[in-house]
């Protein structure tokens, strides 16, 4: 009789929890890395209608500003995040040469691909050479000012980092 009491609470426990994590820990997207590099690649079209179709997956990150991949997302309703090779730093700090590469590179797709991000430079921090780092905030800042005055509003401009720039805290209890 007590083991079916135990069994009967833990039943009700888990029910309730179950129904705890669907309702508070509820993913409202998913997103992936769309690299390039490799063999037998489909093309972007027939990988931007299966991400469509096929899965939840509503924001892809490309590692360039590939306008085959730009076009493709064109109408799925998919975010896409762009990346600024990190070559590309140091001339975005000229104002002149961040309203070209926007007018090149973005503003073509702009009201029909869901650009919602693009980030300047990759993990430059961490592997980048000092005038890259350097040179990283202030190109962000001016590719931002490109953007508007391009006429290219709600893009937001930032930078990926790799997790190992952050200060290592072994054991916790030195945190």
């Amino acid at each position: 009789m007590e083991f079916s009491k135990i069994q009967s609470l833990l039943s009700v426990l888990l029910f309730l929890s179950t129904i705890f994590v669907q309702h508070f820990a509820a993913v409202h997207s998913i997103g992936v890395n769309y690299g390039t590099l490799g063999n037998n690649l489909p093309p972007p079209a027939q990988v931007a209608q299966f991400f469509k179709d096929k899965t939840t997956i509503d924001r892809i990150k490309i590692f360039d500003v590939n306008p085959d991949i730009l076009r493709a997302f064109v109408g799925t309703g998919i975010f896409v995040v762009v990346t600024v090779p990190n070559g590309e730093i140091p001339n975005l700090v000229n104002i002149k040469y961040a309203r070209r590469w926007a007018g090149n590179n973005i503003k073509p797709f702009y009201s029909q691909t869901k650009i919602n991000y693009i980030l300047v430079g990759n993990e430059v921090l961490n592997w980048g050479p000092q005038n890259l780092i350097d040179n990283l905030v202030s190109a962000m800042k001016t590719l931002h000012r490109a953007l508007i005055r391009t006429g290219i509003q709600g893009v937001n401009v930032t930078t990926a980092h790799s997790l190992e720039i952050l200060e290592s805290s072994q054991p916790l209890s030195l945190a």
